[in-house]
């Protein structure tokens, strides 16, 4: 009786774990992930729902990195302007992020503009499709060698 207890209760585990293990979790994928923010027009209806200083090695500001949402396309993306152009060995980058499947794209992404090089101030990120429930937070970075300054916004 012992024996067939244990095998009952073996079989028992496995089940779960049989069931669970063919779940998986994807990326949700919306028109609109992954285009320009000029794409149908979406940055006219922008509006800036979070910031975050750049702050340097000296508590200076050097740039604000903005989470941007289009309220005609549901859509967020991130924006990073330096407050003066950036130099030879310097870059600054952004990214946006959905938090419910942590879709998240760079200024690099097809549909941004490119990293922020020298002589430039800015970039933008493509978009993600950002309708409530869903949630995305912009992060940005300014960097050379041996030097890094980053932030994150909060969510919305």
């Amino acid at each position: 009786m012992k024996k067939l207890f244990f095998k009952v209760s073996s079989t028992l585990l496995l089940l779960p774990l049989l069931f669970f293990s063919s779940i998986t979790a994807h990326a949700e994928n919306h028109s609109y992930d992954g285009k320009s923010p000029y794409y149908n027009n979406c940055a006219s209806s922008a509006s800036t729902k979070a910031t975050a200083n750049l702050i340097n090695e000296k508590n200076e500001k050097i740039g604000i990195v903005e989470l941007k949402f289009s309220a005609t396309c549901k859509t967020a993306w991130s924006k990073i302007t330096m407050n003066s152009k950036v130099t030879s060995g310097f870059e600054a980058n952004a990214e946006i992020t959905r938090n419910t499947d942590g879709k998240r794209y760079s200024c690099d992404s097809t549909g941004g503009n490119g990293r922020v090089v020298a002589g430039q101030t800015s970039c933008y990120t493509p978009m993600v499709y950002d309708l409530d429930p869903r949630t995305s937070y912009a992060f940005g970075k300014y960097y050379g060698s041996n030097y890094n300054v980053w932030a994150y916004t909060g969510s919305y």
